[in-house]
């Protein structure tokens, strides 16, 4: 039965059973490539949060000075963006890139042959330089957005260039490398290394797992963990987990099936259609201001909030990682309703801003962040209705997995990143929000290159 089997086997899944000497050296080559990447997505986030913390700082001193270094570096960093998207080649890296990454990815896929050419007469490693500058004068200077779908696009033009680099003759292998790298650099960022191999598969592949390709980059992934652990003291969690109970109410499963239906599905519906206007909007004028105009209106609507609710600027613009821990920890400064669903509403449009303005940024982080206010903004509204009293960092942690399930469609690393992040007491709601979130999204595509697999039955065995 097993000889059978193997003889069924494609290319691509007798390379990956070709000897334990293929074995190894694919092994040793995806843990040089995690480390690669993994020197590369921390240093990004470092420099970006390096530079962001001062910037928001000195703009919640609530002085003229304050206010004026928050417009004038969004301002700066709109410039120089802008002057370098008029070169046709750094077109490419605007926008979040994951559409960019899936397209690299599966290009190898649309020529017949075991040739990984396709791919390398890409660019790689330049690439990669590009996305990493224009993320960071994006999100440095004060912008809304996140790092997550950046860092795969660097890391899928990493691991490209590196697999040119050792001349790897197999686009099986090269896939295989590709989907390491991608598994290191979520793993790199959310700390998490079995979300960052499923989230890798399941991004690629919206159908089924690849069992061979996620074994590397599981390893990859946990390469990726010990480094952040080698880091100590200065590595910091994307998110700082709540405690909770591990025994759930009904009403508690009920609403958590809820908020995924009412709140994460609209939410990244409603923030698609929020871009859309903003685009239509920000269309009328020359192209030449896009990014200047979109810097200048993110800028003033945290400032305005700031002025007028006492939101400091970090809710509104950056990453937001802050908001969600004091959100997640239930802190008492965002203990009202109605500033949550300030947050709510002002990170929609300055993330919006940001992508209609050409920033590098990406979704996947701000859609969890939107999910996340958005899970414990219901529970503060049905708090005031009465009734049993809801956690609202519980339904802050089921926003944020339903919400990436809603925009990316990867259950599997949704319930994981709850399971590794939050601890086991959180897994029941998640499984039945991020259960329902999929069925409900099953045929909603936010990104066209995200497609289910070419070839089915090669896929399975390798």
């Amino acid at each position: 039965m097993g000889s059978n089997h193997f003889e069924k086997l494609d290319e691509e899944g007798r390379a990956l059973h070709d000897s334990w000497d293929h074995i190894a050296r694919v092994v040793v080559l995806v843990t040089l490539l995690a480390g690669v990447v993994w020197g590369a997505c921390t240093a990004l986030r470092q420099l970006v949060h390096a530079v962001l913390a001062p910037l928001m700082h000195a703009s919640e001193e609530g002085t003229l000075a304050g206010a004026a270094t928050l417009v004038v570096a969004l301002v700066a960093g709109a410039l120089v963006r802008g002057l370098l998207m008029r070169r046709e080649e750094w077109r490419a890296v605007a926008g979040d890139g994951m559409e960019t990454a899936l397209a690299n990815y599966h290009v190898t896929y649309e020529y017949e042959g075991d040739d990984p050419q396709p791919r390398y007469e890409r660019p790689a490693f330049v690439l990669a330089a590009r996305k990493f500058l224009a993320t960071f004068l994006t999100l440095g200077s004060g912008a809304s957005g996140g790092l997550e779908a950046p860092l795969v696009m660097v890391s899928e033009s990493i691991s490209a260039g590196f697999a040119r680099v050792f001349r790897i003759r197999s686009e099986y292998e090269l896939r295989t490398y590709q989907l390491a790298g991608i598994s290191a650099a979520v793993a790199t960022l959310l700390g998490a290394p079995f979300t960052g191999a499923l989230f890798a598969t399941e991004v690629a592949y919206g159908d089924r797992i690849i069992y061979r390709k996620l074994a590397y980059a599981l390893w990859a992934g946990v390469v990726c963990w010990w480094l952040n652990n080698w880091l100590k003291g200065r590595y910091e969690p994307l998110f700082i987990g709540p405690t909770h109970s591990p025994t759930y109410s009904a009403g508690e499963l009920g609403a958590s099936a809820l908020v995924a239906v009412a709140v994460s599905v609209p939410v990244a519906l409603g923030f698609g259609m929020t871009m859309a206007r903003l685009q239509a909007l920000v269309g009328r004028l020359r192209p030449a201001w896009h990014a200047v105009v979109c810097a200048v209106a993110a800028g003033a609507i945290a400032l305005v909030l700031f002025k007028v609710a006492g939101l400091a600027p970090k809710h509104i613009l950056g990453i937001g990682e802050e908001t969600l821990a004091d959100i997640l920890l239930d802190k008492e400064e965002l203990g009202a309703w109605w500033l949550v669903a300030l947050i709510l509403l002002g990170k929609v449009v300055t993330t919006g801003l940001t992508m209609v303005g050409r920033g590098s940024a990406g979704m996947l982080i701000p859609s969890m962040f939107l999910g996340g206010v958005a899970g414990a903004l219901v529970a503060k509204l049905l708090n005031l209705l009465g009734g049993p009293h809801l956690d609202p960092a519980l339904f802050a942690v089921v926003g944020i997995g339903s919400s990436l399930v809603a925009v990316v469609g990867v259950p599997l690393a949704a319930i994981a990143l709850v399971f590794e992040v939050f601890g086991k007491a959180f897994g029941p709601p998640a499984i039945v929000a991020c259960g329902v979130t999929y069925l409900v999204t099953l045929r909603i595509k936010i990104y066209k290159h995200q497609r289910s697999s070419p070839a089915p039955l090669a896929d399975e065995s390798g």
